[in-house]
């Protein structure tokens, strides 16, 4: 997906919440800024919303000498995920259809979204909150019927606290179809608040997945830095789910077929999927 004149105040707003945390030293917050929005003009429209993300980090990242300001709130945000874990999966198995659960809590957990949301939120709040099973694109069935049929699923991650729910929907899959190998791919190196290996240590995926870096430094998995092994298991995999809006942006013309699960916090990406704001997205992509 293309990025919108709209993005730049997102874009701007993203980068002085970052310096927040890297510096109180209003100048220098400033400064960077004037770099940031220097630079921004230069950057064609044609690209996607994360890879221009990823030249603003960098700005940030080379001008502060600080390569994770968001290190502690991921490590925090999976620390309270994972002590609501057991309440989580408690009402997963409880509910009706523990797979379609599982997903909505998934695709839920997806609020937890530092690129989007600086206001202090609680992962452990944004997860237990009255789970929705309804989505505004709706493919689950198509979902439930490949996963049937499937031997392998990719499954590329998001942000930290949101790998805990993601953990749970992997979790039921295995249990429903205890053949099915799958793979958590994760980012290269820290970028916002999205998953890198450190976070699925801490969360334990390896007891549910292979993890592999997919290579990417952008806050999505870009194509062209995918690293060979995250290269064949996208070509390969029989089912990829891709979660959260930052994929969607930057996958939404791939040519190969995959699930989009996120949560639509955008206007831009909500107009793009013709669906209001706000709205969770199950989605099937096929680009025959």
């Amino acid at each position: 997906m293309r990025t919108y004149l709209d993005c730049y105040p997102c874009f701007l707003r993203q980068t002085l919440a970052t310096l927040r945390l890297t510096t109180g030293d209003e100048a220098e917050q400033k400064r960077i800024m004037g770099l940031v929005m220097a630079a921004l003009p230069s950057l064609p429209l044609e690209l996607t919303p994360p890879e221009i993300s990823q030249t603003v980090y960098g700005i940030i990242a080379r001008e502060t000498g600080v390569a994770d300001p968001y290190r502690e709130l991921k490590y925090q945000s999976n620390r309270e995920a994972l002590l609501a874990l057991p309440a989580l999966m408690q009402q997963i198995n409880h509910a009706p259809d523990r797979l379609r659960s599982a997903a909505a809590l998934a695709i839920n957990g997806n609020l937890i979204d530092f690129g989007v949301r600086h206001d202090g939120f609680q992962a452990a709040k944004e997860l237990s909150c009255q789970q929705s099973n309804t989505f505004a694109r709706d493919d689950f069935s198509l979902f439930q019927k490949q996963l049937a049929a499937t031997s392998t699923l990719l499954y590329i991650g998001d942000n930290a606290g949101e790998i805990v729910a993601d953990k749970i929907f992997i979790t039921i899959m295995k249990e429903l179809h205890p053949h099915l190998k799958i793979v958590f791919a994760v980012r290269e190196s820290p970028i916002i608040n999205d998953v890198t290996l450190d976070d699925a240590r801490q969360v334990g995926m390896s007891e549910v997945a292979r993890v592999i870096s997919s290579g990417s430094h952008a806050p999505a998995l870009l194509l062209e830095e995918m690293n060979s092994e995250m290269a064949d298991w996208f070509a390969a995999a029989s089912l990829v789910i891709a979660k959260g809006q930052g994929n969607y942006e930057s996958l939404n013309h791939c040519d190969r077929s995959l699930f989009f699960l996120l949560q639509c916090k955008c206007q831009v990406v909500a107009e793009d999927l013709g669906v209001p704001a706000g709205s969770t997205i199950f989605a099937y992509h096929n680009p025959k």
